[in-house]
């Protein structure tokens, strides 16, 4: 029972971790890895093994083999891109600030690649957990509701107090809320408020519900306060999708 309830808190929280930082966000993700393989091992679940499992592994492996090959001479393209650089005029001197750090294990592209083999591995687990009826999507759901609506009204806060509920003062462009220098708030709000969406269709099962309405709203206009253009788009024509394929 303890590894049970633990395994469900650390997944229902995977929306709070994204908020409070990288670093909150990956030691929650390793604990839930680690105890879910515990679970599965020691209550022997099934698990399904299909052609997507197939599919989702091919896709890594050419992920990672493609990026070995763009970059077994990465060492020697960044110098011959520093030195280009370097012969440039300092006005004009324009190189990424990404190129001006040293390479090191951690974003040596093709370790970045390998790593994300976790993804498929998280899939997996996931999806065992769910098939055994031990994670409830409308769990998730509510917390991601009440994440997005929290991250929403910071927003909306702190564009019109130009400072958010934690006092962190906006950008004259991107009102970040939340996340402070890092402007990602669209791009959270995008992920994860479908899935608020769902929680109060859930709810009510009827489009003209005045609430339904009035969620969608709110999280739109966060989304365009938030600054982020590209998640605002993509948004809008989600929003479209959600509405033509609900039922």
């Amino acid at each position: 029972f303890k590894e049970l309830g633990l395994v469900e808190i650390l997944f229902y929280i995977l929306p709070l971790s994204f908020i409070i930082g990288n670093l909150i966000l990956s030691i929650n993700l390793l604990l839930f890895i680690i105890f879910s393989f515990f679970l599965i091992k020691k209550e022997n679940l099934d698990y399904r093994f299909n052609s997507i499992n197939w599919f989702l592994i091919i896709f890594f492996l050419y992920l990672f083999f493609s990026t070995v090959m763009q970059f077994s001479d990465y060492d020697v393209w960044i110098q011959k891109a520093r030195d280009a650089y370097a012969n440039q005029p300092a006005e004009k001197n324009l190189m990424p600030s990404w190129q001006k750090k040293n390479l090191t294990l951690e974003n040596h592209p093709i370790f970045k690649s390998l790593i994300l083999v976790r993804f498929v591995i998280l899939i997996f687990i996931v999806d065992t957990l769910f098939y055994n009826k031990i994670l409830s999507l409308k769990k998730f759901f509510l917390s991601s509701l009440f994440c997005t609506s929290f991250v929403s009204l910071d927003i909306i806060f702190q564009y019109i107090f130009k400072f958010d509920i934690f006092g962190m003062k906006n950008n004259e462009r991107y009102h970040s809320g939340p996340f402070g220098d890092e402007l990602i708030a669209g791009g959270y709000l995008l992920s994860f408020s479908f899935l608020s969406f769902f929680y109060v269709f859930n709810k009510n099962k009827k489009l003209n519900k005045p609430l339904i309405f009035l969620t969608i709203i709110f999280h739109i206009l966060a989304i365009a306060l938030s600054g982020n253009r590209m998640p605002f788009i993509i948004f809008l024509f989600g929003c479209f999708l959600l509405i033509l394929f609900i039922k």
